[in-house]
C-alpha cells in the first residue's frame, strides 16, 4: 500500500497542479460564476495533457497503467484542495464503464476521445436515489424507445456523452451512450451547497437510433465493477478532504489564543483531536486496503468497496463537524474555508450509497 516511484511523481506533480491551479480559491470563483459546466475547462484540459485521463487505462489502449493506488493518491490530493474537476464522472465512471461495458469496437471509437479530453463523459446514475444495477427512473418502454428521469447528476450539463444504465423491458440491465445534445434529452443544470455543478435529465419518448447500446459480455458484472471502483475513488477523495481539514484545524489550535495561552494546549482539545486522528487513519486504511485489491486483482472488491465508502462518509461527517465546532462560531461563515469541507462532506455522503446503505451492503455479503 505504497506508491512506487512513478506513481510518487506523478501524484506529487498533481498535487502541485491542484495547489496552483485547482484549489479552493477556484472553487470560490467558479461558485460565483454563471458557469454551465462548473470546472475551468483549462484547468481540465491540462489535467488531461499531464496524464489524468489515462492513469489507470490498460496500455493496450493507450493508458498509463499505474494503479489504482495510484489514482487514488491523487483523487486525496484533490480532495484536499477540493478541486471541482470530472474526476469522479469521466475517468472513473465513464471511461471505466466503456471499458468494462462496451465492445473492442466501441472502446476503439471512443476511447480516444475521451483520454485526449476531446470529450467529456458522465454516467447519467440517479444522486438522489441511489441504485444498484439500474433502476425503474428509466426504461426501454416500448421498442426503440426511452422515457424517464434522473437527478443530480455529476457533471451532466457538460457532458458531451451521457452513459445511461437502463433496466429494460426484459429486466435486463443495459448501458445506453446517448449524445447530450440528442433530441428528447433535456439537461437542467443546477448548483448544490458544494459548490459543484449538477443536472437533473429527462427523456421523452427518446429515439435509441441516435445513440447505441453497449455491447460488451456481462453488463451486470461491468457495472457493478465499475461501480466498486467509484465508490473507492470517491471514498479516497474524503479522505484526503479529512485530512487537510484535520491539519487545518490543530494548526488552528496551535495558533489561536484563549486566556493568554493556546487553544492546543488545553487537554480537552486534544482528546477531541485525538479521536479525529484516529478515525481518519481507520478510514485510511480502509480505502487503501480496497485500492490495494483492485491492483491486486482480487475478484470480489464489493465488500472492501462499501467498507471503505462507509468509514469515509463518517469519518468526513465528523472531522467536517468537530472542525467547525473548534473553531469556533466563524468556523460556519462563509469566509471560512472550513464550512467548504463540511458542505461538500454533506453532498460527497449521498454519493454513491450513503453509511446505512453499505452497511446494509456489507452485510448482505459477509451472508447476514
Amino acid at each position: 500500500m505504497i506508491l512506487n516511484e512513478e506513481q510518487q511523481l506523478f501524484h506529487d506533480a498533481m498535487a502541485n497542479f491542484f495547489s496552483e491551479h485547482a484549489s479552493i480559491d477556484a472553487l470560490r470563483r467558479l461558485r460565483e460564476e454563471p458557469s454551465k459546466t462548473g470546472f475551468d475547462r483549462e484547468v481540465w484540459a491540462n489535467l488531461v495533457e499531464l496524464g489524468l485521463a489515462g492513469i489507470v487505462v490498460p496500455e493496450e489502449h493507450g493508458g498509463l497503467s499505474f494503479g489504482w493506488l495510484g489514482l487514488g493518491a491523487i483523487a486525496g490530493a484533490s480532495g484536499r484542495h477540493l478541486s471541482p474537476t470530472p474526476l469522479l464522472s469521466h475517468i472513473v465512471l465513464a471511461q471505466e464503464l466503456l471499458l468494462n461495458c462496451g465492445s473492442a469496437e466501441q472502446v476503439a471509437s471512443h476511447l480516444p476521445a475521451l483520454l485526449s479530453g476531446g470529450e467529456v463523459w458522465t454516467v447519467a446514475i440517479d444522486g438522489g436515489r441511489f441504485f444498484q444495477g439500474g433502476d425503474d427512473s428509466v426504461n426501454e418502454v416500448a421498442e426503440g424507445r426511452l422515457t424517464g428521469r434522473k437527478v443530480l447528476v455529476p457533471e451532466g450539463e457538460a457532458a458531451d456523452y451521457l452513459l445511461l444504465p437502463v433496466r429494460r423491458t426484459d429486466s435486463r440491465l443495459g448501458v445506453f451512450a446517448v449524445p447530450a445534445e440528442a433530441e428528447g434529452v433535456h439537461i437542467e443544470a443546477t448548483r448544490m451547497m458544494d459548490g459543484r455543478q449538477y443536472a437533473n435529465i429527462s427523456f421523452e419518448e427518446f429515439d435509441t437510433s441516435d445513440g447505441e447500446w453497449l455491447e460488451g459480455n456481462s453488463l451486470e458484472r461491468g457495472w457493478e465493477l465499475t461501480l466498486n471502483r467509484a465508490m473507492i475513488v470517491l471514498a479516497a477523495e474524503m479522505t484526503g478532504s479529512a485530512r487537510e481539514l484535520l491539519e487545518r484545524t490543530v494548526q488552528f489550535l496551535s495558533e489561536r489564543e484563549q486566556f493568554g495561552v493556546k487553544l492546543a494546549t488545553f487537554q480537552a482539545l486534544q482528546h477531541r483531536c485525538a479521536k479525529l486522528y484516529g478515525e481518519l487513519e481507520l478510514a485510511e486504511s480502509a480505502v487503501l486496503g480496497a485500492l490495494s485489491a483492485i491492483d491486486h486483482g482480487e475478484s470480489e472488491i464489493a465488500a472492501k468497496a462499501s467498507l471503505a465508502k462507509a468509514m469515509a462518509n463518517d469519518c468526513f461527517t465528523l472531522v467536517s463537524s468537530e472542525a467547525v465546532q473548534l473553531h469556533g462560531g466563524m468556523g460556519v461563515t462563509d469566509e471560512m474555508d472550513v464550512g467548504l469541507f463540511l458542505k461538500r462532506s454533506r453532498v460527497a455522503n449521498q454519493l454513491l450509497g450513503t453509511s446505512d446503505w453499505h452497511r446494509n451492503r456489507f452485510a448482505g455479503l459477509a451472508g447476514f
